[in-house]
């Protein structure tokens, strides 16, 4: 019997009376860490050969970062590790590790570079004799939380206990909502902390030598100080916080100066010194007084830089946050200034002369500091920077560019623009006119197609200090081809005066590819459960005296089992009120998905899981299965300790399967355990875009086709596609008008054709604003199965044999075609030598082929059908020579020259019923007509 006692009890509650002791006293954790045992020795001895000799993968869909933990490393000269992801980011590695400090010692264990991304691979580059070095061993890997994780941790760790550490409402506001004030600029000196695997603090340059400032405990040690990651300009660039700037990772290691435990700091040093960039705090040797105005800018939850400056608990008379209480020798500086976990390290900051009066720790509302100014001051004696102490680094008048507005832009739809204001600030009024001029100087965006910069010239006049804006126009190029940046510089004239060039001179601007996508299609919901009913669409199995239930928390909740903070049914399993064998409970979807419309699948829902990963450990898993449940899979890890939070788990691998049935599993491992609760269940899929059915010339797209490039054109209220139009030849087409000018299930004449001779209902036009008639282009057309499907029934057709005539009105060019499945429809692609403008019609190729449908050389015959004498008309600008009649065999049955008049009346009479094709030759063209003999 598994039993669970009073001193396991008792012994908990110490336990938790400890952690929430600590809890404000260790760094923020936003990564789950796995312990590996991998090792790349045995590959990497016995391999003679040059190149890759050892691959691992890791992948965890959805995490912010992955990191893996090197715990030994010695590779021979030449050698060397990658550690690299899809998107270009990498690490390498050589001899015996990680170069760290600003020494550049090289350390064999060590956490590697972060790499924002959710999976990364680590390959092992050899170049064939390893002499007797062994290699390296991995034996931890973390992956970072997202930021909504991250939310939601801290926002669980302040309603868990009344050390919360916004007071009230949370004033915290955008670092960037301060830019060309005094404390905008020292802020720049504050960088978040990413320590180890997955530990969050801030940090800030302490002196003018590239030292710096956070707690004890942060960095706590040389081993935390050489893998800790230094992200510089980690902020916003609008104040509505919507808008990413460029952060600047300085470094991912430094050099271990001093720590104290009691005073809670620790001072470490860079490999760089970036304070010419990011300017640098200094201690107060004066001790901060009650009533003080202050302001903490900070990374709280590890989130884009933040300030505290207002506060609507303990302010002063203007609402500002001020120092609430200072103690004698050791004791706390306290506040009721806005912080969160994350915000450890942060510096508490003067208001009067900028200067950093102590060091934020805890939080408790008041929040405050063990680290006064003054008592840090003479802890960090002769290790003290330069410029450590009273510095207060006086600001000049410096041009900067400020992105106010946006950073990251979505291109403007359809063939128009818009405008982007580009704020340039100066810091204060300068002594003479300062002349600013903007331009282009990098960027994979091109001029005058991607953007134009309307305004070039800015100037401050001496004794102005006020905004200047410039403009940035956006265009539409509607090609999908990926995000493009624009890089504008700023160039300073001071005229003599005292202005300078502050250290942003550039606007990085990023054009998001907003374009339509046809293989990025809409929706579709396939199953959603809020369990407010039954578990009628479940089937649930285990080997319990009780499994998985619907119920709320009044009826799931136990001693070690808790759901509160959902007040809603859901589905639970229970195992510590069970205290039962729980090591196979399933609830399985009954009825299998069908994936085979879509690319991309997903599964989301609420849980709740207890677990301590020791004797009363338990798992849950997510599980697939094709086989109609003989065996099962895990997708993705087992389910992380949480408290309601929402998971979603990629079941794209599955996109294109047709029988796939999905069950949690939970399974106690023999252990008396907790339990696993489920909510708001929900099953997606991504597919194709819808096609296009109906006539839309009112909601017709309009796109912009200025150079060589890719358009799909799609229905501007359905989203539906329509067309993809490839420009082969660098023409300029302008503002082009795609739309279905007609549309149906069945089948029409053209220029009085007969059937089996007919088109498709369907019918696009394409009107550009420049034809450009000789140009070439490739052109898809979409199709649902029922437009080709009634056509085929009409005419006895097959699609296989589908050509495409394009009329602009003058001429026509007909072509052949290619016909390839597009999800549940079709694409129809041909190639043009003629422009793109016209209305395109679709038949059979081989009426197509004969022109039979083409009367615009002036020529055409009646009647047709004919019985006994077929008349052939033409215009007086053509002079016929001679015309021939041909069967379907091709073979030439009937010649004759035109001389007169009466030669345009051809017997027909003695000819089989069938069909015939008649070619009308002149001078300088000729023309086949297909007719029907009956």
């Amino acid at each position: 019997m598994k039993q669970k006692t009073l001193l396991l009890f008792v012994f908990t509650l110490l336990l938790n009376v400890v952690i929430y002791a600590q809890n404000q006293r260790k760094p923020l954790q936003i990564a789950d860490q796995f312990a590996l045992n991998l090792t790349a020795t045995n590959q990497y001895l016995h391999n003679s050969e040059a190149g890759v000799v050892y691959t691992k993968t890791f992948t965890n869909k959805g995490s912010a970062y992955i990191k893996l933990h090197i715990n030994s490393f010695d590779l021979s000269p030449g050698d060397f590790v990658r550690v690299s992801s899809r998107n270009g980011e990498e690490y390498i590695y050589s001899e015996k590790g990680k170069i760290v400090g600003e020494h550049k010692e090289m350390i064999s264990e060590f956490w590697t570079g972060t790499i924002w991304s959710d999976q990364i691979t680590i390959a092992l580059h050899s170049k064939g004799n390893s002499k007797n070095h062994y290699g390296f061993n991995i034996d931890r890997v973390a992956y970072g939380h997202s930021q909504k994780r991250i939310n939601k941790t801290i926002e669980k760790l302040d309603s868990g206990n009344s050390q919360e550490s916004i007071c009230s409402v949370d004033n915290k506001e955008a670092i960037v909502c301060y830019d060309g004030t005094e404390m905008g600029r020292k802020a720049k000196a504050v960088c978040r902390l990413l320590i180890g695997g997955g530990g969050l603090c801030t940090g800030w340059l302490l002196g003018c030598d590239g030292n710096v400032m956070t707690n004890n405990h942060c960095i706590g040690s040389a081993s935390d100080a050489n893998n800790t990651d230094f992200l510089f300009n980690y902020q916003y660039d609008n104040c509505a916080g919507t808008v990413n700037a460029t952060s600047d990772l300085q470094a991912t290691s430094s050099t271990f100066i001093q720590t104290d435990a009691t005073l809670d700091f620790t001072l470490v040093k860079l490999p760089v010194n970036p304070t010419t960039i990011y300017g640098y705090l200094s201690l107060s040797s004066n001790i901060a007084s009650v009533g003080e105005r202050i302001y903490i800018p900070q990374h709280p939850g590890g989130r884009r830089k933040e300030i505290a400056v207002n506060t609507d608990v303990g302010a002063d008379a203007n609402g500002f946050a001020m120092v609430t209480g200072v103690g004698g020798g050791g004791a706390r500086v306290t506040y009721q200034c806005d912080t969160e976990g994350g915000s450890s390290g942060s510096p508490v900051i003067r208001y009067s002369d900028n200067l950093v009066v102590a060091i934020h720790n805890t939080g408790g509302c008041p929040n405050g500091s063990n680290g006064r100014s003054d008592e840090m001051i003479a802890a960090i004696a002769s290790n003290m920077p330069p410029c450590g102490v009273d510095d207060e680094n006086p600001s000049a008048p410096f041009v900067t560019a400020i992105v106010n507005t946006i950073q990251s832009i979505d291109e403007a739809t359809n063939c128009s623009y818009q405008d982007i204001d580009l704020t340039v600030r100066i810091a204060t009024v300068a002594s003479q006119n300062a002349d600013v001029t903007l331009s282009v100087t990098g960027g994979t965006a091109t001029d005058v197609n991607d953007f134009e910069l309307i305004t070039s010239n800015i100037t401050f006049l001496a004794g102005d200090d006020t905004n200047k804006t410039a403009t940035l126009r956006i265009y539409n190029d509607a090609f999908v081809e990926g995000d493009e940046n624009i890089i504008i510089s700023l160039a300073l004239n001071a005229n003599g005066g005292d202005a300078q060039l502050g250290t942003i001179t550039e606007f990085n601007l990023t054009i998001l590819d907003d374009d339509y996508n046809p293989n990025i299609g809409g929706l579709t919901t396939f199953y959603s459960n809020d369990f407010e009913g039954d578990l009628a669409d479940f089937t649930i199995t285990g080997n319990g005296t009780s499994n998985f239930a619907i119920g709320n928390a009044a009826t799931a909740n136990s001693a070690y089992f808790e759901t509160s903070s959902n007040t809603s049914n859901f589905a639970f399993v229970n195992d510590d009120t069970c205290n039962c064998t729980m090591d196979d409970e399933r609830i399985t979807i009954t009825s299998s998905f069908d994936f085979s419309t879509v690319s991309q699948a997903f599964v989301s829902f609420d849980f709740t899981l207890n677990d301590t990963n020791d004797a009363y450990d338990n798992d849950a898993y997510l599980q697939v299965s094709t086989d109609n449940g003989t065996n099962w899979t895990n997708i993705g890890p087992e389910f992380e300790v949480a408290n309601w939070e929402t998971k979603v788990v990629d079941l794209s691998a599955y996109a294109g399967q047709s029988n796939v049935l999905i069950s949690f599993l939970f399974s106690d491992q023999g252990n008396w355990a907790y339990g696993l609760a489920i909510d708001n269940l929900l099953v997606t899929g991504l597919g194709n875009a819808a096609i296009q059915s109906i006539v839309n010339t009112g909601s017709a797209t309009a796109l912009s086709l200025e150079n060589s490039g890719t358009i799909n054109a799609y229905d501007t209220t359905s989203g539906n596609i329509m067309t993809a139009i490839t420009n082969s030849d660098d023409s300029d087409f302008g503002c082009t008008s795609i739309e279905v000018s007609r549309a149906g299930n069945s089948a029409q004449t053209y220029n009085g054709s007969v059937a089996p001779a007919l088109v498709l209902d369907k019918t696009f036009t394409i009107t550009p604003a420049t034809n450009n008639p000789s140009s070439n282009n490739t052109t898809a057309f979409y199709f649902t199965e029922a437009e080709l499907q009634g056509w085929e029934t009409v005419t006895g057709n097959t699609r296989n044999n589908l050509g495409i005539l394009k009329n602009d009105g003058t001429n026509t060019e007909n072509v052949s075609s290619t016909l390839t499945a597009f999800g549940s429809g079709f694409k129809l692609e041909g190639s043009f030598t003629s422009g793109i403008n016209g209305t395109y019609y679709f038949g059979d190729i081989n009426v197509l082929a004969t022109n039979d449908f083409n009367f615009n050389n002036g020529f055409s015959i009646y009647p047709n059908p004919v019985t006994n004498e077929l008349n052939i008309t033409f215009n007086k600008s053509n002079t016929l020579t001679n015309v021939s009649i041909h069967n379907m065999l091709g073979q030439v049955i009937f010649t004759k020259e035109i001389s007169s008049k009466n030669d345009l009346k051809i017997n027909t009479s003695n000819l089989s019923n069938g069909m015939y094709f008649i070619t009308i030759n002149t001078e300088t063209t000729n023309q086949t007509i297909k007719f029907l003999k009956k």
